[in-house]
């Protein structure tokens, strides 16, 4: 396969007649029903004069048309850019400014949420059967029946292995989003990978706990897919919500599963029968952020029959390493050995290999690894520098040691605390910020003030008109001046 739309192709073969390919809790679609809906979008997409290399965004909330859209994308060459349903009007405006989407896909219920201080420039899809909605603000506008009627594009376009098949927009330090453009080489190196790694079956039942704009969802879809098996879209309402999360886990019979460590940690404390409603998971995989050693001891024994991994690796490079946790648990968890054809070295500040034991940055090259930032000049080096630390063992086990910079994970999100302190900024009486991540996993805004003080609500709602929700702050601190270091910068590890 050289064209992520293969995939699908791939999956009908494998999953044979009547199979249910995708299910979200209102609707399924079998194989058959998925590819039909694919071919009729794409050629609607086609018809509004798509071409191979624009870019569509997908602003919606996870749905079998939402994901048959997505498919259609790759279908006819183009470039899909999902971005969070959560995220304020401006964002979504400044992502599509930023790579000059051609259409907009999203539904009713987000549109009518949009205040009109702000206008979609470009065409817009809604996912619902009509919409009664106003559109004044809105370039162009068509349904999903309207897209169902279109004439259908069964074949699917030719495209090169590097061209770009979708983009992932993560925090920026300098405020700005940026674009990871990840071809069809990278995505299939990691897809292709894991498949014959985990050997999945026709009869598996993926949960998709991950949002579509998170790089953990590529895995339960395009794996799912290829393997003939169902998936099953988790809604985010639920995703942090414990015991319905095990409801769903239970009902949907899911047997493979992977999310940030922090809803599997959330479903254990929450549920003492966890074990026994969830009996039917044989794979469990988690990624995004540290697991501590203890909750894991409690994962391990509780689920004894499930393959448990650690998958490791930023949006830059997805998977790029693994570790199968066996029957003990290391007091120490490796982030383990090279995935997907990855080559990790280690790396000194002046880009030196390091031998075994020696801490530094943790390095990537090979197939996964992105093809730069849209809009930016291709990255020079041979090898992608994480940002992360770490070193190889006695075994010859990858170690994470923790980043030396303002990037920090929260519930396996990447946040450049740079870029909360940018908007934050923005506040009409806010002088000076400096955000850090405290000891419970908080995002702890400190602040000096211009003349009064905004309140953490007051800042909140400020910060949501330019944040996505997981970067919004859970504390604040008014400062009369912010402490320093002996060298004048910033004393964050003193505020932390």
């Amino acid at each position: 396969m050289k064209n992520l739309s293969e995939v699908l192709l791939a999956g009908m073969s494998a999953a044979g007649e009547n199979k249910i390919a995708v299910h979200d809790g209102l609707l399924s679609m079998d194989y058959d029903e998925l590819s039909q809906a694919v071919f009729h979008f794409a050629g609607h997409l086609s018809s509004l004069g798509v071409k191979s290399g624009d870019r569509i965004g997908l602003w919606v909330d996870k749905s079998c048309r939402a994901l048959a859209a997505m498919l259609a994308v790759t279908h006819i060459g183009a470039i899909y850019v999902p971005i969070d349903p959560a995220n304020p009007i401006r964002r979504v405006e400044e992502i599509r400014n930023d790579c000059q989407l051609s259409v907009l896909i999203t539904s009713a219920e987000q549109l009518d949420q949009c205040t009109h201080d702000v206008s979609i420039q470009c065409r817009v899809i809604v996912l619902n059967e009509e919409y009664y909605g106003t559109a004044d603000f809105i370039a162009s506008l068509t349904c999903w029946n309207e897209a169902m009627k279109a004439v259908p594009t069964d074949s699917p376009a030719v495209v090169d292995y590097q061209d770009v098949a979708y983009m992932l927009y993560t925090s920026g330090s300098t405020g700005t989003p940026k674009g990871v453009k990840i071809t069809h080489e990278n995505a299939l190196a990691f897809i292709n990978w894991a498949k014959a790694k985990l050997m999945p079956s026709k009869q598996d039942r993926f949960a998709n706990h991950a949002p579509w704009h998170f790089d953990l969802s590529v895995f339960d879809i395009y794996v799912s897919l290829l393997a003939g098996a169902s998936v099953h879209l988790v809604s985010e309402l639920l995703s942090y919500v414990p015991k319905q999360l095990i409801d769903f886990i239970e009902q949907q019979q899911i047997t493979v599963w992977y999310s940030v460590p922090t809803a599997l940690k959330l479903m254990l404390e929450a549920e003492p029968l966890f074990a026994e409603r969830c009996k039917l998971l044989t794979t469990v995989i988690f990624a995004g952020e540290a697991f501590e050693v203890k909750a894991l001891k409690v994962l391990r024994a509780a689920l004894p029959q499930a393959r448990l991994y650690n998958f490791y690796g930023p949006t830059e490079t997805n998977v790029c390493t693994y570790y199968e946790i066996g029957e003990n648990v290391p007091e120490l968890l490796p982030i383990g050995f090279s995935a997907s054809n990855s080559i990790i070295t280690i790396r000194n500040n002046t880009g030196e290999e390091l031998a075994q034991g020696l801490r530094g940055f943790i390095c990537v090259s090979g197939p996964t690894v992105f093809a730069g930032y849209w809009g930016k000049p291709a990255q020079e080096n041979q090898y992608y520098n994480t940002g992360d630390l770490g070193y190889y063992n006695e075994f010859g086990e990858l170690m994470y040691n923790g980043r030396e910079d303002h990037m920090v994970k929260v519930k396996g999100y990447r946040i450049h605390l740079g870029e909360v302190e940018h908007a934050i900024n923005k506040h009409k009486h806010v002088a000076e910020c400096v955000v850090v991540l405290n000891e419970d996993k908080q995002l702890h805004a400190h602040i000096t003030i211009k003349d009064k003080a905004p309140t953490l609500l007051e800042l909140k709602m400020h910060c949501a008109k330019l944040l996505p929700k997981y970067m919004l702050v859970d504390r604040l601190q008014v400062w009369s001046q912010l402490p320093l270091t002996r060298n004048g910068k910033y004393a964050r590890q003193e505020l932390a």
